[in-house]
């Protein structure tokens, strides 16, 4: 296993090439608070997608997921600081993690794929 650390300025393009290439595909979303331990949000259901957008109270990340009654439940990650990606040592996804400046962990698991990521391709900068 290895994790890629996407930096911030990359975040928007990554996470709609991520949501593209996991979209349809059972995720589990689990909150990490050091006070509060692992908090389940989502279990086992479709990705819609992952956003990065900026607003008038700074940047956020937002998770979609199909509920089977076709309504969709958002996540919202305020004040992110850090976009990581699990995989495999083969390339295949396997976790995206996303910390907040809160120090919450927001932990979205899913089945890896065999498929390449183009996120893959995200350096950071020394």
């Amino acid at each position: 296993m290895r994790t890629v650390e996407v930096p911030q300025k990359d975040w928007a393009r990554t996470l709609n090439e991520f949501s593209a290439l996991h979209q349809g595909q059972p995720v589990s979303l689990d909150v990490v608070a050091p006070a509060m331990g692992v908090q389940p949000q989502i279990r086992e259901l479709p990705l819609r997608g992952v956003t990065a957008e900026s607003g008038p109270r700074g940047p956020a990340i937002m998770i979609f997921a199909a509920r089977a009654d076709g309504e969709q439940i958002t996540h919202l990650i305020p004040s992110p600081t850090h976009v990581r990606i699990e995989r495999t040592n083969e390339g295949a996804d396997v976790a995206l993690e996303i910390e907040s400046e809160e120090g919450l962990a927001a932990i979205l698991r899913f089945k890896a794929t065999t498929r390449s990521n183009p996120v893959e391709r995200v350096h950071p900068k020394s």
